[in-house]
């Protein structure tokens, strides 16, 4: 996220593909009863914009304005040093800087009589100074959380993020696959080693993490010291290609137990399915792993602003997937008394 999209890519985005989004969105505002809705982005916010504009964000923060009809509207408070590279990865929005978004697209807002109702995308996370802005400039109308009505369009990805996350999830499979990884020295080696495979293989990001010794924490920290690595240890890679991300955990174990875990991981969650608890399925698999307890699990997708968030876990509830769904599933088992910890992402169905 940190240097953006260098450049838009009409083959492996295609304009049409991105007004096919706004029209959705569209469609689904107009059922919600909103005359335009809001969405904020910044560094660790940046995908909902991104799903609609092909943008991702440097570090300031951002909004975009979908109206009813006609062309969307960016408002930036970077500044018109990088406006034409925005415009440039950004096909489908006009384009302005100035030091107050909210305060530039309330006043736009505010001079359209029609538009008594406008949804906001993660309302209460918004930044306070955002919110005051746009409710100052456009007064009469009436601020409502939207978060829903993005996340039903989210539900089912089409075939070019499909391609996309598929591009992703190389790249992160092929960074934790490399043969030398159980050969690092340390915790801050084996991080490096991770990073700078994805990276020089096309990652547009790649955050690591490592737990060094599962036996004593599966605790995830990000490191660059030579921390030492025990018998059993777990990395964790991030990877973002053109705006979509994966998530990807391997453990490392010189035996036959975490060898056959992985296998069992890859099955199951290549088999999940949509419409019956995800939590269910995991209980029902387990059963043929012999000696596995579980300790928790995650389903983690991208229906908002972040890249990915949690949609369900074994202490906050269950979760129904849909078809056609994109999630990254983790899960933690102890094995005989050893720990375990895996995570993928899938397409449910």
């Amino acid at each position: 996220m940190r240097r953006g999209l260098l450049h838009w890519d009409p083959q492996e985005l295609p304009l049409p593909v991105l007004e096919r989004r706004i029209a959705g969105l569209r469609e689904a505002m107009q059922s919600a009863g909103l005359g335009a809705l809001i969405l904020y982005t910044n560094i660790v916010r940046p995908s909902a914009v991104t799903w609609l504009t092909g943008f991702t964000p440097y570090w300031s923060e951002s909004l975009l304005l979908a109206p009813r009809d006609g062309r969307l509207m960016f408002a930036t408070a970077m500044t018109n040093r990088v406006a034409d590279w925005i415009r440039s990865t950004n096909p489908v929005s006009e384009v302005t800087s100035t030091p107050k978004p909210g305060a530039l697209l309330g006043e736009m807002l505010a001079q359209d009589p029609t538009v008594k109702r406008v949804g906001v995308l993660e309302l209460e996370s918004l930044p306070a100074e955002l919110s005051d802005h746009l409710a100052a400039a456009a007064s009469t109308v009436e601020w409502v959380d939207a978060s829903a009505v993005f996340a039903g369009l989210r539900r089912e990805i089409d075939d070019t993020e499909r391609k996309l996350i598929g591009r992703a999830d190389v790249l992160a499979s092929a960074a934790l696959g490399q043969t030398n990884l159980d050969r690092a020295a340390d915790a801050g080696t084996l991080a490096g080693w991770i990073e700078q495979h994805a990276r020089l293989n096309g990652a547009e990001e790649a955050y690591i993490a490592v737990a060094p010794d599962l036996d004593a924490d599966a605790k995830f920290v990000r490191v660059s010291k030579p921390i030492r690595l025990g018998e059993r240890f777990a990395a964790r890679a991030s990877v973002a290609y053109k705006g979509s991300w994966v998530r990807r955990i391997r453990t490392f174990a010189d035996d036959d137990i975490c060898a056959e875990a992985r296998s069992w991981f890859a099955n199951f969650v290549a088999g999940v399915t949509a419409r019956k608890p995800f939590g269910a399925q995991l209980a029902t698999a387990l059963s043929s792993l012999p000696g596995a307890q579980l300790s928790s699990w995650m389903i983690e997708s991208c229906v908002g602003s972040y890249p990915l968030q949690v949609i369900g876990s074994s202490s906050a509830g269950d979760a129904v997937l849909s078809e056609g769904q994109f999630i990254v599933a983790t899960i933690e088992l102890s094995l005989g008394g050893t720990p375990w910890i895996g995570a993928a992402p899938t397409i449910v169905g």
